[in-house]
C-alpha cells in the first residue's frame, strides 16, 4: 500500500503533464495549475458500492492524500473496463447490479473515470503498461 500525500501528489501531477499523456485526463479548471483534486475528482464520483470495491482494492483518497495498491489495479481496472462495456451494451446485469448502476453517468463516473485515475497512478507511480 503506498500513501502519496496532497501536496506530493500535485508536484508528480504538474511534473508528468498528465493533461498531455493521452490517458484522458483533464484539469477540473482552466483558471489555475493542475493539483491533486483534479485527480482526486476521478475517483470521487463513483457509486457507494463502487467506492466500497476500490476502498477494499486499496484506491482512495482522503483530505491527507491518496492511497493506492499498485498490486490491485488490474483488478480494479478489470471491474471499470466491465462498468463500461456492459453500459455499452445496454447489459445492465453482472456488475451494474452487484455495483447498483443505473444510468449514463454511471458509466462515467464508475467506469471512465475509474480508468482515467488507474492510468494516471501508473503513469505517476509505475506499474504494468499505462492503463
Amino acid at each position: 500500500m503506498t500513501f502519496v500525500p496532497i501536496q506530493q501528489l500535485t508536484t508528480d501531477i504538474r511534473a508528468h503533464d498528465l493533461p498531455n499523456a493521452g490517458i484522458g485526463f483533464f484539469p477540473q479548471a482552466t483558471d489555475r495549475p493542475l493539483e491533486a483534486a483534479d485527480l482526486l475528482f476521478y475517483l470521487g464520483l463513483a457509486s457507494e458500492k463502487m467506492s466500497g470495491f476500490l476502498r477494499r482494492h486499496g484506491l482512495y483518497g482522503t483530505f491527507d492524500g491518496l492511497n493506492f495498491d499498485l498490486a490491485q489495479l488490474d483488478a480494479i481496472k478489470d471491474v471499470a473496463t466491465r462498468v463500461v462495456a456492459e453500459g455499452e451494451a445496454h447489459n445492465f446485469v453482472g456488475v451494474w447490479e452487484e455495483y447498483g448502476l443505473s444510468s449514463d453517468d454511471d458509466v462515467r463516473n464508475n467506469g471512465t473515470f475509474i480508468l482515467v485515475a488507474v492510468a494516471a497512478i501508473r503513469l505517476l507511480y509505475g506499474s504494468k503498461g499505462n492503463g
